[in-house]
């Protein structure tokens, strides 16, 4: 009887619960996110080879842009002078590989698997976040200073960007509200207690990790979302009004409203970038200091663009080995760098894959934003469209794929959105409304 059980839950799950353990791993350590990776990789593997004469979806754009812009990537590396920095991002950039065959193979036996795997991954977050809240708050008791709460230090435990947290955060908080709450929401029922106690944590984390740009966008999707889901008008209200005070009491925490007010400060003096040193604006330590996020963006985009242009470098950008050697030099030359802005990237996805790979791999790259959001808008699918509208936004201030974690989040997570929509197309039994 229990080998009779086991073997029925292998047969439900077997084929998915690789890419369960993928997504539960994402918001702990890197190392115990690349060992899932790694994982379901070679299980896909063993699939493909006993399943061969199967014909799975290689031939969709999900698949077909992970390995492309690795090969891009790679040559682009091998043709630089600077290999080994060059290498070094194509060692990265190989998960795009690792990721997508698994969902791509996995996927193909289980055309429901988006909607479970993206409730694992937000209850790891949730199980994640509630350790690091745990764990800041003892160290506070213990005599630690509140900031160890906060920003940098908030997912520190695990080694991770608060930028990239706080993508995992609002990303979890929307797939609980959209899976438990739907359209109606019931505070009383005993069924809604986790998840109502997994928001709060969500939201308390995303709070805590003060990223400006995330936390912005996400309570303006947040609102639209409940608007959404919640047809009652005495609910839709109460919610409402209860996700605006959490939204004005978040930005009023002194830490987050200093990362606000200073951060999004603007009062630069022109700047113009120019090839002549002997005419260059050279930043003074005074300047460095007073230099706010916005400030900072804008003076690496305005350099990143013009030096780009000026050198010739419009078709094929630098070489993804030698751009942050461009980059520091230029950065010297303005006074930005050595010891305080030597060896930042642009901090601009789309300026980075510009800068540093071309006008072709950057409108290549573009392709795959505006297809992934027409596959999301076709498809009403809800939590697909919040996921790109937040991390294109992210993409503006922040070079995710320049990170491991950053790779990991955005391409396991559009590969399983595009591949979803594909089987779904391919079923005989398609549901046409958002899963």
């Amino acid at each position: 009887m229990l080998k009779s059980r086991f073997r029925n839950l292998f047969t439900k799950y077997g084929f998915s619960l690789p890419v369960f353990i993928m997504a539960a791993a994402i918001p702990f350590n890197t190392s115990i996110g690349n060992l899932g990776i790694i994982g379901g990789f070679v299980y896909s593997l063993f699939v493909l080879y006993k399943h061969r004469n199967r014909k799975f979806p290689f031939d969709t754009f999900a698949f077909v842009f992970p390995i492309v812009f690795f090969l891009i990537i790679l040559s682009s590396a091998l043709t630089s002078n600077n290999i080994n920095t060059g290498l070094k991002q194509v060692d990265k950039s190989l998960l795009m590989v690792l990721i997508a065959i698994p969902i791509i193979v996995l996927s193909n036996f289980n055309n429901n698997i988006l909607p479970k795997t993206l409730k694992v991954f937000s209850f790891s977050t949730v199980l994640a976040s509630s350790i690091l809240i745990g764990y800041g708050l003892i160290n506070v008791i213990l005599g630690s200073a509140t900031s160890i709460l906060f920003f940098h230090n908030f997912a520190a435990l695990y080694d991770q960007h608060p930028v990239y947290y706080a993508l995992y955060l609002s990303l979890s908080a929307f797939v609980i509200t959209h899976y438990y709450f739907g359209h109606k929401i019931i505070l009383n029922k005993k069924s809604t207690l986790i998840p109502l106690v997994s928001l709060m944590i969500l939201i308390g984390g995303l709070i805590l990790s003060a990223s400006k740009i995330v936390i912005y966008v996400f309570f303006i999707l947040y609102f639209f979302q409940l608007f959404q889901i919640i047809k009652n008008t005495k609910a839709k209200l109460i919610a409402v009004i209860l996700v605006f005070f959490v939204a004005m009491l978040t930005i009023n925490v002194p830490i987050i409203k200093d990362r606000f007010t200073e951060g999004l400060q603007f009062d630069l003096e022109k700047f113009e970038p120019t090839n002549d040193i002997a005419k260059a604006k050279v930043f003074s330590r005074v300047d460095k200091e007073n230099l706010s996020d916005l400030e900072l963006r804008y003076l690496f985009n305005k350099i990143g663009i013009y030096h780009t242009i000026q050198d010739n470098r419009i078709l094929f950008g630098y070489g993804i080995g030698d751009i942050q050697d461009y980059l520091d030099y230029y950065y010297l030359t303005y006074g930005l760098a050595p010891n305080w802005y030597e060896g930042f990237n642009l901090h601009n996805q789309y300026l980075q894959i510009f800068v540093g790979y071309g006008v072709f791999v950057f409108l290549f790259f573009l392709t795959y934003i505006i297809y992934s959001f027409y596959i999301a808008l076709k498809n009403k699918d809800y939590i697909f469209i919040f996921h790109l509208l937040i991390t294109s936004s992210v993409f503006v201030f922040e070079s995710l794929l320049s990170r491991n974690k950053g790779i990991v989040f955005f391409i396991f997570f559009n590969t399983l959105f595009l591949i979803n929509s594909k089987n779904n197309e391919n079923s005989p039994s398609r549901n046409k409304r958002s899963t």
